[in-house]
């Protein structure tokens, strides 16, 4: 079984192929990046593929059974479109199976309300694709809140504490090894996963 993961020079992505890595052999693990020279460094294939290039992703996916899509970081609104490259690009590329990469939260009147919005719409193109699918919804990172600290500090508050001030934080690290169960264990096909803290 290939296995490809996006956007394998980000911070998410090179932790999933690290968990994956400790799962399965780096033969069957593909990274996919817009500039394949920043992920060399993880020690297994990396392909060119940006979300923007629909063309070349089909290519990037050629000979891949699943495919980890990480949301990209651009507007909700293109977001969307560039999320659907990718989709097509699997399909055409005859994958198996998509896990994405989604966040925690219900649209509403929030300042991530755009984001999560964009993300329930990719959420829906995958689930309607025809592909197997595994969903994970990501609480927050808690690795940016400790490399501001000090920031916040200064500031007087950690800023993105909402309500009673609770956060469903998780690492990297435990986000790589949930979405490596949901790539690795057909069990969890057509199933979305709240990963908070």
């Amino acid at each position: 079984m290939n296995i490809a993961v996006t956007a394998a020079s980000g911070q998410l992505g090179s932790e999933i192929i690290k968990s994956l890595l400790k799962e399965i052999k780096k033969e069957n693990v593909i990274g996919i990046a817009r500039t394949p020279e920043k992920a060399a460094h993880l020690g297994v294939e990396i392909r060119k593929g940006d979300y923007n290039d629909a063309s070349g992703m089909k290519l990037a996916l050629k000979g891949i059974d699943v495919v980890l899509l990480v949301s990209g970081m651009d507007p909700p609104d293109k977001r969307i479109i560039l999320h659907r490259n990718v989709i097509n690009a699997a399909k055409a590329a005859d994958a198996r199976k998509i896990v994405y990469t989604s966040i925690i939260g219900k649209p509403g009147n929030t300042t991530f309300d755009t984001i999560v919005q964009s993300n329930r719409q990719t959420e829906k193109d995958i689930q309607e694709s025809g592909l197997d699918w595994s969903i994970g919804r990501n609480g927050l990172y808690i690795e940016p809140d400790v490399e501001y600290i000090e920031k916040y500090k200064v500031f007087g508050k950690v800023a993105n504490c909402a309500g009673n001030g609770l956060c469903l934080y998780t690492t990297r690290a435990e986000l790589a090894c949930a979405y490596t169960q949901m790539i690795l264990n057909n069990d969890r096909n057509g199933k979305v996963f709240s990963l908070g803290g």
